[in-house]
């Protein structure tokens, strides 16, 4: 036994510290959830699961951005149905003023209605909007329903995975129905048609690109879950094994504290029989 360094006592002091630190660890452990809270808690797994950790938040960025691009696109579908169902009746009013039995006064108000028509047509181009993105474009080349505009939305986490969206000019003058008199009833009902044609064609483009918009999502989705699955195995805390940890370190504390308060006496004890000896 030596008297001057209690090397037994040291010796659980060393344990005793190393059980601290595990039982700090593993309490930080269970209130954060997650077990790489450092470098250094596993060097070999940190930057995989930094990695991983990214394309989480890039992949909901992207899910965010066709939810935005998906809601425009419906805002826009919808006044289009709106204006498809005004060229229908604009269609009816011209098919029934080339009536016989229709009095001047009577091709009159029905011109009217068509020019009231007209008018609510040109507000739904160019006031529909979403976020500031405006339905219709202008267009200098009349009878047109190719696009005078697109924008790129981004859907992936990678640089090329984007989409484009195009923007039509839907205005009465763009759909060739400006000009529509109820006394031309063939070039009237002529033009209603075309202009019914391409509002079909423009809701076909957005109707593909909203499937694909669709298919795009539930593919993230299911891509993020399994990189969330894969980073929670990586960084996250398995609670149950935690506390196992933590319950055997706090007992191995309260054992070395009890064990470094006999340790402490033995140097007395020595001195004792040291003292006695005659």
């Amino acid at each position: 036994m030596r008297l001057t360094h209690n090397m037994y006592s040291l010796s659980i002091y060393k344990t005793y510290k190393n059980r601290i630190n595990d039982e700090s660890k593993a309490s930080n452990n269970i209130s954060n959830g997650t077990k790489l809270n450092s470098a250094k808690d596993n060097p070999a797994k940190i930057g995989k699961n930094e990695t991983l950790k990214i394309q989480v938040m890039t992949n909901d960025a992207a899910s965010k951005n066709i939810q935005d691009a998906n809601s425009m696109l419906q805002t826009f579908d919808g006044a289009l149905q709106e204006i498809n169902d005004n060229l229908c009746r604009m269609r009816e009013l011209s098919v029934g003023a080339g009536s016989g039995a229709l009095t001047d006064e009577d091709k009159k108000n029905i011109q009217n209605e068509i020019d009231s028509i007209k008018k609510n047509i040109n507000d739904l181009a160019n006031n529909t909007e979403f976020n500031g993105m405006k339905l219709s474009v202008a267009s200098s080349t009349p009878l047109n329903e190719s696009s005078t505009k697109t924008i790129k939305a981004t859907v992936g986490s990678m640089d090329d995975e984007n989409i484009e969206i195009p923007f039509f000019d839907v205005s009465c003058e763009n759909l060739g129905i400006s000009d529509l008199e109820v006394n031309n009833l063939k070039t009237s009902v002529g033009a209603i048609d075309k202009a019914t044609q391409m509002i079909s064609k423009m809701r076909s483009k957005y109707g593909a690109i909203q499937n694909r918009l669709e298919g795009t999502a539930d593919y993230l989705g299911n891509k993020d879950i399994c990189i969330q699955t894969t980073q929670s195995r990586i960084g996250d805390a398995d609670i149950a094994e935690e506390m196992m940890k933590y319950s055997k370190s706090q007992l191995l504390v309260n054992s070395s504290i009890g064990l470094m308060a006999q340790s402490n006496n033995f140097p007395k004890d020595v001195l004792n029989i040291l003292g006695n000896v005659k």
